[in-house]
């Protein structure tokens, strides 16, 4: 009974283990990172909300150190893409029946409420629609292709003040 319960232990990852490839996701820049031990897997996943600047030479990715930039751009920086996310784990679709075009492509303008794509899961297909207005930027998945709950599958580039 005691090699079953090292060979349990030996497919975990330990808090220690986990922090230290969140650290190097954070310091590497990495956006998506997955480690499969055992019966266990570990999605990291890594969102910057504000731009990484270069600071004498040393690159920064906190706010504290972000306005110690001694010149910094007449233009407001552009609106943060918003990401669309899976609402359900399920099967991706880019259009609502084989044969008819796409509900988006990228370039494509998009208003808040248009939908976007489907999700089917156990037969029944989910609309999922944009909550801003953009355009779109990346189309993540490939038709048919499995997603999972809260993945990002459309990336949009936000427009206009309200959207």
């Amino acid at each position: 009974m005691e090699a079953e319960e090292t060979n349990f232990s030996d497919d975990l990852l330990t808090l220690n283990q986990i922090k230290e490839w969140i650290e190097i996701c954070r310091t590497e820049q990495v956006d998506e990172l997955e480690i499969e031990k055992g019966n266990w897997l570990l999605r990291i996943r890594t969102r910057y909300p504000y731009p990484i600047l270069r600071t004498q030479g040393l690159l920064s990715a906190t706010p504290e150190l972000a306005h110690q930039q001694e010149e910094l751009p007449s233009d407001p920086l552009p609106a943060p893409d918003i990401h669309i996310s899976a609402p359900l784990t399920g099967i991706f679709y880019s259009r609502p029946r084989p044969d008819a075009p796409p509900f988006v492509r990228v370039g494509s303008p998009v208003s808040e409420g248009q939908v976007v794509a489907l999700v089917e899961s156990m037969k029944v297909f989910n609309e999922v629609k944009s909550e801003v207005s953009g355009v779109v930027r990346q189309i993540l998945p490939k038709d048919g292709q499995l997603v999972q709950h809260g993945e990002t599958i459309i990336v949009l580039q936000r427009s206009g003040r309200g959207g």
